[in-house]
């Protein structure tokens, strides 16, 4: 009877034991009893685990934040820029790369033309100029032909050109005596055979059986038909003609012989380099 029940009650065990094997989930991973587990190995062996490739997080610093660098912003200077003195021409003025009449001309300029003064007086009377139309333009002036307006006083002084060796020359030659209301005037044809141009002439004729003499001074070389200019040419350019005439005579010279002075300036006014010539002549 004992030998029974223990038959029954290890049949029932089993068939206990096979039911809960059926109800455990499929996917359960079936441990390998053969394989120690890493508690195990832990628990087995002090040796600390070789470090894996894994790199560390990176760790956080607190960098402060740039601080923002303030640009000064650059105030507009309120001190004027001081100009430049200026010339107004006060007459016609010739202005040359030297300070004399000998030096080559850069321009004419006319009354009212105004001019930057870049450098101070000279000595001799004149000042460095700049067109500002044309500032390639620079050039000597003649001071007592403008009017300076600044302070010249700050201005830089500059050493001017070698003076030219070539001097101014012209040939000269009686033409004809002509008239204008009854008053007779001798005329004359002049050639300039300088490098440098003439602005002004002086012409003194003596009648030599009268003794008597007519004179005056001239600002131009122009061509004359009786009582009319037929054509002007002044300054009197190098290489160029012109004309020359005396002052009326208050009888007929036209049967004497004549004698005559001529002085030719290269500035107005019979100023600048001068050149005289004398000339004896009779009408043809």
């Amino acid at each position: 009877m004992k030998m029974t029940s223990l038959r029954i009650f290890g049949l029932l065990t089993i068939f206990v034991l096979l039911a809960q094997g059926c109800n455990l989930p499929n996917n359960a991973p079936v441990q390998d009893m053969t394989t120690p587990t890493l508690n195990a190995i832990e628990t087995a062996t002090s040796t600390p685990l070789p470090p894996t490739n894994t790199p560390l997080p990176p760790t956080e610093t607190n960098t402060p934040a740039p601080t923002a660098t303030e640009t000064p912003t650059l105030e507009p200077s309120t001190t004027p820029t001081e100009a430049l003195p200026v010339a107004e021409v006060a007459r016609e003025s010739n202005c040359r790369i030297g300070p004399a009449g000998a030096y080559e001309l850069v321009a004419t300029y006319q009354p009212g033309k105004i001019l930057n003064i870049i450098a101070r007086d000279l000595g001799g009377g004149f000042v460095f100029v700049q067109n500002p139309d044309k500032p390639e333009e620079q050039c000597y002036i003649l001071e007592n032909n403008i009017k300076i307006s600044g302070d010249v006083s700050t201005l830089p002084k500059i050493t001017p050109p070698a003076t030219p060796t070539t001097a101014p020359n012209f040939t000269v030659e009686f033409w004809k005596f002509d008239t204008c209301k009854d008053f007779y005037a001798a005329h004359f044809k002049v050639v300039n055979t300088g490098s440098i141009q003439f602005r002004s002439a002086y012409v003194k004729v003596t009648d030599l059986r009268k003794n008597q003499s007519v004179e005056h001074s001239l600002l131009a070389f122009d061509l004359y038909e009786g009582c009319i200019i037929a054509k002007n040419i002044a300054p009197l350019q190098p290489g160029g003609s012109g004309y020359l005439q005396s002052a009326y005579y208050k009888w007929d010279p036209r049967p004497n012989k004549q004698s005559a002075i001529f002085m030719l300036c290269t500035e107005q006014g019979l100023k600048g380099t001068c050149i005289t010539k004398t000339l004896e002549f009779r009408n043809k």
